[in-house]
């Protein structure tokens, strides 16, 4: 009876064993076969991601920063703009008032720029780049009034300046501060400045030589930073001011975006 108790006791764990052992087998080939298809997709999803082009691959980097980045600005990779401008600004020597019979007169500096944008954005922004031309002209007369021995009379002192500049110039426009409507901007110029000079008078001296005129031209170069900003009132009109030195200290006018 005790050696028919033990038999049945062992055959059950015999069973038990063998169903635990069949158990852990299955769990056993499933897991392998999971790691084999993970290895599989991981193997061939990286062959592919290896073998697409160069150009494949940046025109999708492109994709996805675009589509990432749905913000409308006034200003992108398209932009072509052309600004037309009037200016003040700037001291010379012969801006200071010198007394009774002086006069001085600086008409506003009128400029006109072009920029268009870099074909690739570059960095948190886009880099314009484009040409600066830029006129303007001032003046100064001083009338002295003499009376010699009862003998009254005056004579002028003429001084006339044109400043023309040509120049290259850059503007780069932050992505923060690009909106649909407006932006602001910061620059660089570079370029040269041509001034020509008139004298002219009727001093009576001798050593003044009478009704003596004098000519000359001299180019310097110029370069400056600037900041401006921009805001359209129209889709394609817009206004726009600039500081820093162009032909003039502060410039302001329209811009025409097409």
């Amino acid at each position: 009876m005790g050696d028919s108790n033990t038999e049945g006791s062992a055959t059950g764990s015999l069973k038990n064993l063998t169903l635990k052992s069949g158990f852990m087998k299955t769990i056993t080939k499933i897991t392998l076969m999971c790691l084999a298809m993970l290895f599989t997709f991981s193997v061939t999803n990286g062959q592919g991601l290896k073998g697409k082009p160069k150009k494949e691959k940046e025109e999708e980097k492109e994709r996805n920063n675009s589509s990432s980045d749905t913000k409308e600005r006034c200003f992108d990779e398209n932009t072509h703009i052309l600004n037309v401008g009037a200016g003040f600004g700037g001291v010379s020597y012969y801006s200071v008032y010198r007394g009774f019979g002086y006069s001085y007169k600086a008409n506003p500096a009128i400029s006109l720029s072009y920029e268009q944008a870099f074909p690739k954005k570059l960095g948190p922004g886009y880099l314009g780049i484009g040409a600066y031309l830029g006129f303007q002209n001032f003046s100064s007369t001083y009338n002295y009034y003499y009376d010699d021995n009862n003998i009254k009379g005056y004579y002028y002192n003429k001084h006339n300046w044109n400043n023309f500049m040509v120049a290259a110039r850059g503007a780069y426009h932050f992505d923060f501060l690009n909106f649909k409507k407006g932006e602001v901007y910061a620059g660089l110029l570079v370029g040269v400045r041509i001034q020509t000079y008139k004298f002219e008078t009727n001093n009576p001296d001798p050593w003044a030589y009478n009704y003596y005129k004098y000519n000359s031209g001299n180019i310097y170069p110029a370069y400056s930073v600037f900041a401006g900003a921009r805001w359209y009132f129209v889709p394609k009109v817009a206004l726009f001011a600039e500081a820093g030195y162009g032909i003039s200290y502060i410039t302001g006018g329209f811009s025409f975006k097409f």
